[in-house]
């Protein structure tokens, strides 16, 4: 399946033609509002990054968005991101 996160042009199990339109920014977005804590980070990749990120988010007086990326399951990567 495909969503307004997904890439242009993947291919996933249920779109198999791929998607046609481009990704949305999400933290992009969220960053046009102000006094909003926006975060991304890579869990496989820096742990430190991600526990910083998310007490920073934590520790903002307002809202926060932390979008983190994970490896899919499906991908087989044992050792995660940084391997």
């Amino acid at each position: 399946q495909s969503s307004k996160a997904t890439p242009l042009g993947s291919v996933a199990k249920f779109a198999q033609k791929g998607k046609r339109t481009q990704k949305k920014d999400l933290g992009g977005l969220m960053m046009t509002y102000k006094g909003v804590y926006v975060a991304s980070c890579a869990m496989g990749a820096n742990y430190a990054q991600c526990v910083k990120a998310l007490q920073e988010a934590e520790a903002h007086d307002g809202p926060s968005v932390v979008i983190c990326y994970a490896p899919c399951i499906e991908h087989r990567t044992k050792t995660g991101l940084s391997n």
